[in-house]
Order: C-alpha cells, then structure tokens, then sequence
C-alpha cells in the first residue's frame, strides 16, 4: 500500500511539474521526466522511466534528448552495464540560467533589433504629427527592450539566487497546510 502511495505522489508531482513546464512553452513531458528523475534515489534507464510515467520509448527517447540538450539531465554510465542511464539536474539555479540565457535573451535580442528597425523606418517617413507620436511611442518601446534585456543579463551574469529570503515563507505555508 505504502509503495502504491508514493508511486502516486511521484506521477502527481510529475504532471504538476509538467503543467509549470507546458506553460513555459515548452513540452509537458519534458516536466515529467525530469521530475521522475529528480525524485528517485539513482538514475534510471530510459525503459524505467517508460514504464513509470506509462509512455511509449519513442516519447522517453525524443524527451530524454531534449532534456540533455538543455543540460537538465546527464548520462550515467553504470560499470558492467551496457545500456544508458540519466539523472536529473538538481540545480535549479543552474537550469534556470541556462533557459533564460538561451530563450529569453534571444527573444528579448530580436525584439529590441526590430523595434529599432521600426524607429528607423519611422524616421524616414514624411514628417507630420502621426509621425513624431509614432516615433516618440517606438523610442519608449526601445528603451524598454533595453532595460529587459539588461535584466535578463544581470539575472544570468549574477550565479546567485538568494532562497533563504524565501525561507519563512516556505515555513510558513508548510505551517498553513498542517
């Protein structure tokens, strides 16, 4: 019964894991077998992860490739064994980094590249009262791209997240659901 129960706790945290995932954009499976792994005491072949989240090889192999991409999962090879094993990436920091430095700076990058491409093309337009607000609203939009993309680099650049701020929170909503 015992072991029923915490099989049961470890698929809830994966599809809670894998809802947070898939409202990031990204696939919900990569929440889940990321989360599998985190939970268990070693790492695990891609056919033990199969089987525990009832999903085909095929899903396992493609998610597995993609967690690897992201650094969010390593290989683990096990003396005398012959096929792959992978644990998960305990580091939160670390993992969330790496996301915010390869996705949300490129977007942030490509969004301040075209809103001053707009300014220019507003520049050249024929000067009249539409113009000036256009420009002046472009400029403002430019300005704000710049702030978010120094925010996203400060965020990487920093290494540190300071959770122990976090901490009497954390007791206290461990408090309010006794």
């Amino acid at each position: 019964m015992a072991e029923l129960q915490l099989k049961r706790a470890k698929i809830l945290a994966a599809d809670a894991i894998g809802d947070v995932i898939a409202h990031w954009g990204f696939r919900a499976a990569l929440g889940r077998v990321w989360t599998v792994l985190y939970l268990d005491l070693g790492p695990r072949s891609a056919a033990e992860i199969a089987k525990a989240l009832r999903v085909s090889a095929g899903t396992v192999s493609t998610t597995l490739a993609e967690l690897l991409r992201w650094g969010v999962v390593r290989r683990v090879w096990r003396p005398g064994e012959r096929k792959e094993f992978y644990e998960a990436e305990t580091d939160f920091w670390k993992m969330i980094s790496r996301v915010v430095n390869e996705r949300e700076r490129f977007l942030a990058e490509s969004v301040g590249k075209r809103l001053q491409d707009a300014v220019e093309l507003a520049r050249a337009a024929n000067a009249d009262a539409e113009q000036a607000h256009v420009l002046s609203r472009l400029q403002q939009l430019v300005s704000f791209s710049v702030v978010a993309q120094t925010v996203i680099d400060s965020f990487v650049r920093s290494q540190t997240a300071d959770f122990q701020k976090f901490g009497s929170l954390l007791d206290l909503a461990t408090k309010r659901r006794a």
